[in-house]
């Protein structure tokens, strides 16, 4: 059995949700790599191994993660997994 670690490219501009999602990749056995920006994401694919890509659609300002995983998707074939998360606010 291999000891290589999958690395994960998270693609998220919530830095709490970025944080409690790399704390429970890394608990589970996973390399994680994170990105606020869309444009900051096609970066490090350009530079970096990456075996998935966790992608926020809402990246606010900058460009979007559909756009973003479009041209990931244009420079390598990288599995690309779409979250959405909804915040609950109670009054």
């Amino acid at each position: 059995m291999s000891n290589y670690k999958k690395t994960i490219l998270l693609v998220e501009d919530d830095v709490i949700t970025a944080e409690t999602q790399s704390i429970f990749l890394i608990r589970n056995g996973y390399s994680v790599i994170h990105s606020t920006t869309g444009e900051k994401a096609i970066e490090i694919v350009n530079q970096e191994h990456i075996d998935l890509v966790l992608m926020d659609i809402d990246l606010g300002d900058g460009i979007d993660g559909t756009i973003t995983a479009r041209e990931i998707l244009s420079i390598k074939e990288i599995p690309i997994i779409f979250l959405h998360l909804t915040q609950k606010k109670f009054f």
